[in-house]
């Protein structure tokens, strides 16, 4: 529906202005418009008439009124159908602590540069360490709406990174020599039961990744050839809840030779889990039983392993390193037997063979130091 009124400027011109109603928005907003400026009544229809079809082609006005928390709300229900569900449970947990609360209520016409910017600075100032991808997810948001045709204009795309004056401190990688993992394993081997023995030997053996080893079932575990099949992982999903999804990129889905003795412990552990569990009502002689589960016979949370490692070594007095340095210990020790690098790349399941480079340069640096080591105390002059 729309009124049409003639109306002088103060200087004695005449024009024409337009209120016109087009109903209400994909969100539920009433839509109504006003324009003034029209030479002549025909004017003012046409553009009426222009502004009616865009509004029912498009569902919404294209007039950047719409809230960042609006806009927000389409682009994450596209988002979620094209990523893990992991993914996006994390990606709404950053919108949700850092950028809706300081961005959704505005409106985009209300967005300016300068605001923007100032949201970055906020995000850097306050010390936060992926203040670079808040930036490039608000991007994205604003890219989607212009795609979308719902707004005209993507503000934070022309904002400036700011960049860290301190120097970075180089990249280090903990892991436990030989003498250590030898003491470590020992240490988990007394302690409590054979699970935690079971995962960290297969942790240490193997490389693989905490999530890989907990998703593991007895089905992936072919013991006539030695092999384990890693095909699947452990993550955290909407609320909080742990499911099951593919690898985390196409080269950690990969099939890897075991060593003899890890083989045994870990025949050694399904015979032990059978008895137990059977005890506590479960049957685990099956493919799709988990090597690694709790007392209810169902995914262990994340920090199980974590809270293992830290009782150990402290029942035990040993130095204490993360859960993914084992990966490293893993990487670290078997360049020192003498692996190569694509060996332990692909064992690893790397998709970058920069990371594994990483680790094999500081293991060649460290075989050069005890090799000079070895000459001065030889020659002993």
């Amino acid at each position: 529906m729309a009124t049409y009124r003639k109306y002088q400027t103060r200087a004695g011109s005449t024009y024409w202005e337009a209120f016109a109603s087009l109903g209400r928005d994909s969100i539920g907003k009433s839509q109504r418009v006003h324009k003034r400026g029209f030479k002549t009544k025909k004017e003012a229809q046409l553009w009426t008439s222009n502004v009616q079809v865009e509004f029912e082609k498009q569902g919404v006005m294209v007039t950047n009124e719409i809230t960042f928390q609006a806009l927000y709300d389409k682009w994450f229900t596209d988002y979620q159908q094209g990523v893990k569900e992991s993914t996006w449970a994390k990606t709404g947990d950053v919108f949700r602590i850092h950028i809706l609360p300081v961005l959704g209520t505005i409106q985009i016409k209300q967005l300016t540069v300068s605001k923007c910017q100032s949201v970055v600075y906020d995000w850097f100032n306050n010390g936060f360490k992926h203040y670079r991808r808040f930036r490039t997810n608000v991007i994205a948001v604003l890219n989607y709406g212009i795609r979308m045709e719902l707004i005209t204009r993507n503000p934070m795309e022309k904002t400036n990174i700011p960049k860290r004056r301190d120097s970075q401190p180089e990249t280090t990688f903990d892991f436990y020599e030989k003498e250590e993992l030898s003491q470590f394993l020992h240490a988990a081997y007394l302690y409590d039961s054979m699970e935690p023995f079971t995962f960290f030997r297969l942790l240490s053996f193997t490389g693989m990744r905490k999530s890989e080893a907990l998703a593991l079932t007895w089905g992936d575990i072919n013991f006539t050839t030695n092999e384990v099949s890693i095909n699947k992982t452990e993550s955290k999903g909407a609320g909080g809840r742990l499911v099951i999804q593919t690898p985390k990129t196409q080269t950690s889905s990969r099939t890897i030779t075991v060593d003899a003795r890890t083989m045994h412990w870990l025949q050694k552990w399904r015979l032990n889990q059978t008895k137990l569990y059977f005890e506590l009502g479960f049957n685990t002689r099956n493919d799709q039983q988990l090597v690694f589960s709790n007392q209810y016979n169902e995914l262990f949370q994340p920090s199980a392993p974590d809270h293992w490692n830290r009782s150990i070594c402290k029942a035990y007095n040993l130095r204490r390193i993360k859960i993914h340095a084992f990966r490293h210990t893993f990487c670290t020790l078997s360049f020192e037997a003498g692996a190569t690098l694509n060996e332990v790349s692909k064992t690893l399941g790397h998709s970058d063979l920069r990371i594994t480079q990483q680790i094999y340069l500081h293991v060649t640096k460290k075989q050069k130091l005890e090799a000079a080591t070895k000459l001065e105390k030889y020659m002993d002059m």
